[in-house]
């Protein structure tokens, strides 16, 4: 079978794991503390992938450092920092949102980062996106407003919600970090190798949950509980070293747009999985999908 061939299949592959992940975290805010659901999320993603690391660079093992320090270039670390920093943020704020809100409502939202990167993007890694960029704008913003029509009047496009519900407005407030985030990235990538680069940022990551949650005074949940933040955290290492996989074979707007296909899954299955009632989310979903898809395809 084709390589490319093989990597599509891997990118979609990557959106039902951030799929999975939206609705793992979703269950698990149903009966478990914020804290302990990021602090296990992490773990489990931080371990798999050093696993993968440990499988993949067998020096990493036997002489550590020195391995490491050859699999990486000057301002790796700093990198590192900044941008586990800002994640830790994000995170908190993302598994937020789903506690108070739909997750058919609050998944589609991270679509905005690639709006936000148009900003974003020219100042931390020098690329622009040409004029058609800007009609991709114009479909998200659309979308964001079908996401919550009003059916009780027939309103079709409907923000208020963003002024009554925090659930999106956490969201959206994770969707800003992560547009820096996601230059952060790329620098990160260059100055390593791609999964060192996301071992390393998950086990920062998992760290600071970890002190997060003793900070909180490791507030008790049923096992039962948390069995969807473990699958969360499963998915999400899954799905990130896959992508980074995908992004060695693959041009980078394609993998990025075809992960983008997981607000549309995160709003079917909310509705099967969640009993949660999806309305016309998923028409508010798709166009902001279109919107999304258009910027990443235009960037040069």
């Amino acid at each position: 079978m084709d390589l490319a061939l093989i990597a599509l299949v891997g990118a979609l592959v990557t959106a039902v794991c951030q799929s999975v992940t939206d609705l793992g975290t979703k269950a698990a805010t149903r009966a478990a503390d914020d804290r302990a659901i990021f602090a296990i999320e992490w773990t489990i993603c931080a371990l798999l992938l050093i696993l993968a690391c440990a499988v993949v660079y067998p020096g990493i093992l036997r002489a550590p450092i020195e391995t490491v320090n050859a699999l990486t270039q000057p301002g790796f670390w700093t990198l590192l920092a900044c941008n586990g920093a800002l994640n830790v943020v994000a995170y908190a704020l993302y598994i937020r949102a789903f506690r108070l809100s739909d997750a058919s409502l609050v998944a589609p939202l991270v679509l905005l980062t690639p709006v936000l990167m148009l900003v974003t993007s020219p100042i931390m890694t020098g690329e622009h996106v040409p004029a058609m960029g800007m009609v991709g704008v114009i479909l998200t913003v659309l979308g964001v407003g079908l996401l919550d029509a009003n059916r009780a009047n027939g309103k079709r496009f409907n923000f208020a919600v963003f002024v009554r519900n925090p659930g999106p407005r956490y969201m959206i407030a994770t969707a800003m970090i992560w547009s820096l985030c996601a230059n952060l990235d790329k620098l990160g990538v260059r100055a390593s190798t791609p999964l060192i680069w996301i071992a390393f940022l998950s086990a920062f990551i998992a760290a600071c949950a970890i002190v997060y949650w003793l900070a909180g005074g490791r507030p008790k949940a049923q096992r039962k509980a948390l069995r969807p933040a473990l699958l969360a955290g499963s998915a999400m290492s899954f799905g990130n070293a896959l992508q980074m996989w995908a992004l060695t074979v693959l041009f980078t707007p394609y993998v990025i747009a075809i992960k983008r296909l997981s607000a549309l899954f995160t709003v079917v299955a909310s509705g099967r999985v969640l009993k949660e009632d999806t309305g016309g989310r998923f028409l508010g979903a798709a166009v902001m999908l279109a919107g999304a898809v258009m910027i990443v395809l235009t960037r040069e």
